[in-house]
């Protein structure tokens, strides 16, 4: 029999509305509803409310269908593909909040990471779509409200992404072209914090975070964030925190929230 290019892309296409044909109309305008709301809660910090969200969607497999049909049959691995899809879609929601982009790029390589890799006995345990929300929610409700000129913005971007390096006022005025008296008073009067201030306050809740989200060392910790002397990192993270690296991991194994 002739291979009909033509004629199996139709049939294909008729399968596929048929396929969609069982799936009411209200069920799938709820279930997207539902989704865009979940994600606004998340976005703006509301994790309690996000998560009622969450159990508000049907129990019932038919409205679920088309989801069903694109998505592997397993039930395990179906928990891993929708938590896959929810990683993505929180993280694509995110480039709009004021989250710096380096938390969200951690967030949602954990995860994906940890859906790839973990036990499914552990996803199950940890109920991995609420600790996925938990995390997002999280950042967006420490960075929420947060909104700064576009000259600081820019400013505050260039210490994230150069962390790693030898900061210095002297060194960010001269990348934007400006004095380094100008950079420390625009910063302080949008922050709160001096250069050198918001320099340490960056370098510590980046480490905050891999040391939660992360298996690296605290030594590597201390250089992914800056610090080649990692106890000179350590005193410096007890003094802003309270507590050692190795401390706040043990106390942060559980939630974050």
């Amino acid at each position: 029999m002739k291979y009909d290019e033509e004629s199996f892309k139709a049939q294909d296409q008729e399968s596929i509305i048929q396929r969609e044909a069982i799936i009411s109309q209200e069920a799938v305008l709820m279930r997207y509803d539902l989704e865009k709301k979940l994600l606004s809660q998340a976005a703006a910090g509301n994790y309690e409310q996000a998560v009622q969200i969450l159990d508000h969607f049907s129990d019932n497999p038919m409205d679920y269908a088309d989801f069903i049909e694109r998505s592997p049959h397993d039930a395990d691995r179906r928990l891993r593909y929708g938590g896959l899809l929810l990683n993505s879609a929180l993280r694509v929601s995110f480039l709009s909040t004021q989250v710096p982009i380096i938390y969200i790029h951690i967030l949602a390589t954990h995860f994906g990471i940890l859906l790839e890799s973990a036990p499914i006995e552990y996803l199950r345990e940890e109920r991995i779509l609420y600790r996925i929300i938990e995390g997002y929610c999280f950042y967006a409700k420490e960075y929420n409200g947060i909104q700064y000129s576009d000259t600081v913005s820019k400013i505050t971007d260039y210490i994230i992404f150069h962390i790693r390096d030898e900061l210095s006022l002297h060194q960010i005025a001269q990348a934007f072209h400006f004095s380094a008296a100008y950079v420390n008073r625009i910063l302080k009067k949008e922050t709160g914090y001096t250069t050198v201030q918001y320099i340490k306050k960056t370098r510590i809740s980046l480490a905050k975070t891999l040391l939660h989200f992360d298996n690296l060392t605290v030594t590597d910790i201390a250089a992914q964030v800056g610090y080649p002397d990692c106890n000179y990192f350590c005193r410096v993270f007890k003094q802003i925190e309270g507590s050692s690296p190795v401390q706040f991991r043990q106390k942060k194994k559980g939630r974050f929230m």
